[in-house]
């Protein structure tokens, strides 16, 4: 990201406006929306006097914050407040008039990772609650009541949620079919020109002197090249096209080297499950042993930057 959507997302998030999460296999419900907890006087701290409360997962809090940001709430308010006493508001709001979500302040949910985790488990009853037509002050609108508050909920308009996931995952593919039918998706290809704009001439200086800045974009130009014998490869193909993330945080000969040697090679031998041949006919359009990849040893690698040198040679003169 660029320096001013970093900005951006730094502020909006100590503004509560954004939230981030990572969705895995162990995630659950109780996480997301809202759960029973265990609260003791003192982390560590052997004790008597346990106590079990109602704790509300980010999903339930994001929610509650758009919706008491529509019906207008004060921000100091909101951390002070319940749910319950938000949709309260709400409710009695919208019986007068039409409650003004699109002038709302937006609140945005991140899900990294939204495929790994059991979308079943995780959203439960809220999952139709997704769907525009059945928000908050929707003609088709939608609420549940949850099992652990009893409270009863909607989704507001103004809360938006965006989910990633990294294409070359194969459970995209087994995706929940009641989460995909509620997202849009766009794809995101790598994208070497933010490689070229966002770090290798905006740090020309600092890669020049540390010897690294020609090399780089001999290590861009490969990649691109690599990308396009990947996406030529039936049994790879393009969702597994090599990201420019990887060259982002080059900085000198050492980190090119590890970059190519320790992420880029393995991921690669990766793809193609240690077929050596396959690699190299990827790599240089011919399957013999190179100088880098055997098939007895695999990755050889590179002990300099005169071997690497050469390597990205070879990639970048085929026709």
């Amino acid at each position: 990201m660029s320096d001013g959507i970093n900005e951006k997302f730094r502020e909006f998030k100590e503004k509560g406006y954004i939230e981030f999460i990572t969705f895995h296999p162990s995630y659950c419900y109780e996480e997301f929306m809202e759960g029973i907890t265990v609260n003791t006087e003192r982390e560590g701290v052997p004790t008597e006097n346990v106590q079990y409360k109602l704790k509300s997962g980010i999903f339930k809090t994001l929610c509650k914050r758009a919706l008491a940001s529509a019906v207008g709430f004060d921000k100091e308010e909101v951390y002070n407040t319940t749910w319950k006493d938000v949709y309260e508001a709400y409710v009695t709001k919208s019986t007068n008039k039409k409650i003004d979500f699109e002038s709302a302040q937006k609140y945005v949910l991140i899900i990294d990772e939204i495929n790994r985790g059991d979308i079943s488990k995780i959203f439960g009853e809220l999952i139709t609650l997704l769907e525009k037509d059945k928000r908050l002050g929707a003609e088709n609108e939608l609420t549940a009541m949850l099992p652990y508050s009893n409270d009863t909920f909607g989704v507001p308009p103004n809360l938006y949620i965006i989910g990633t996931m990294n294409t070359a995952d194969r459970s995209i593919a087994l995706l929940d079919v009641a989460l995909r039918r509620r997202f849009g998706f766009a794809e995101m290809i790598p994208d070497f020109s933010i490689l070229e704009e966002e770090h290798i001439e905006k740090n020309k200086d600092k890669l020049e002197e540390n010897g690294v800045y020609g090399h780089l974009l001999e290590s861009k130009k490969a990649l691109e090249k690599l990308n396009s014998h990947i996406c030529d490869e039936k049994s790879i193909g393009r969702d597994k096209q090599i990201g420019h993330s990887f060259l982002f945080h080059v900085e000198t000969v050492s980190d090119l080297i590890m970059a190519w040697q320790n992420e880029i090679l393995p991921l690669l031998e990766e793809y193609c499950y240690s077929d050596y041949k396959k690699i190299n006919k990827i790599l240089f359009n011919k399957e013999e042993d190179s100088n880098w990849i055997k098939k007895k040893e695999g990755i050889v690698g590179f002990h300099n930057m005169e071997e690497l040198k050469s390597f990205l040679d070879k990639i970048n003169l085929q026709g």
